[in-house]
């Protein structure tokens, strides 16, 4: 784990097991594929592929492809391809295809192509066709 306290940017090395919580306040935090980390309390957070996390809290997230979580609480969420997951609260939350979620409260809900959802408590949602 590297951190840059000029940037404010804490970086995970891909393949890190990380069991404890992170808690980074004002800090971005990048990281690698492959990764298994508990908590996470941060500004803003960019995941790699295929990781799996624990209960997340930010402002802002994106997950890479195939990656598995918990829960999110954050402002705006972005899930890729293929992820899975329990539970998303959050203003703007954008899906891509093929995800699995269990619960999403949102404002506003965009979702591109096929996903499955069970249960959706949103403002407005967007269907957007992949091509």
């Amino acid at each position: 784990m590297k951190i840059d306290k000029k940037r404010k940017i804490v970086i995970v090395d891909s393949f890190s097991k990380v069991d404890k919580v992170l808690k980074f306040d004002g800090f971005s935090l990048i990281i690698g594929i492959g990764c298994e980390i508990g908590d996470i309390y941060a500004d803003e957070i960019l995941v790699g592929k295929s990781c799996k996390l624990g209960n997340v809290s930010c402002s802002r997230i994106v997950l890479g492809a195939f990656c598995s979580f918990e829960s999110i609480h954050a402002n705006d969420v972005r899930l890729l391809n293929s992820c899975k997951g329990k539970k998303i609260i959050g203003k703007v939350v954008k899906i891509g295809e093929n995800c699995r979620v269990s619960e999403i409260s949102a404002d506003l809900l965009e979702m591109t192509g096929a996903s499955r959802i069970d249960k959706i408590n949103a403002n407005k949602i967007r269907c957007v066709d992949s091509i």
